[in-house]
């Protein structure tokens, strides 16, 4: 009857520590597709931030380069971080290969990016898109 009320209480435990780590974890990773879904934005200020006739309106340059600061920080404090791909090793955990082309670095590296890949905390929240060297 002790061993057996030992066993129920070590298996309560666990089932507690067990509960306990899921809530942490589902904590962690709340919002997750809220902030997939606004990768897009990000993407699109980025690539307005290229655009050579945003060049010629300085004040719209930098109130437009100041907006895309503040999400970048925004991010980064949830723990949203961009990671870099150009010239590293194709990785299929954070790698999206979209099409291969003949280059003169050694097969397999990343040698252009269509879309930045970020990481949620320690899971990647968006691969990133990448033509890859052969």
């Amino acid at each position: 009857m002790n061993e057996k009320s030992l066993r129920l209480l070590a298996e309560f435990e666990n089932f507690k520590n067990r509960s306990q780590s899921e809530k942490i974890e589902l904590r962690k990773y709340e919002g997750i597709n809220t902030f997939k879904s606004m990768l897009p934005i990000l993407d699109d200020f980025e690539r307005t931030l290229k655009l050579p006739a945003l060049k010629k309106n300085k004040s719209l340059d930098k109130g437009l380069n100041m907006i895309a600061g503040k999400i970048k920080s925004i991010f980064n404090d949830i723990g949203i971080t961009s990671y870099n791909s150009l010239n590293e090793e194709f990785n299929i955990e954070l790698h999206e290969a979209l099409m291969t082309k003949e280059s003169k670095k050694k097969n397999n590296m990343v040698i252009e990016e269509f879309e930045k890949g970020y990481k949620y905390h320690d899971k990647v929240l968006r691969h990133a898109k990448v033509v890859v060297s052969k």
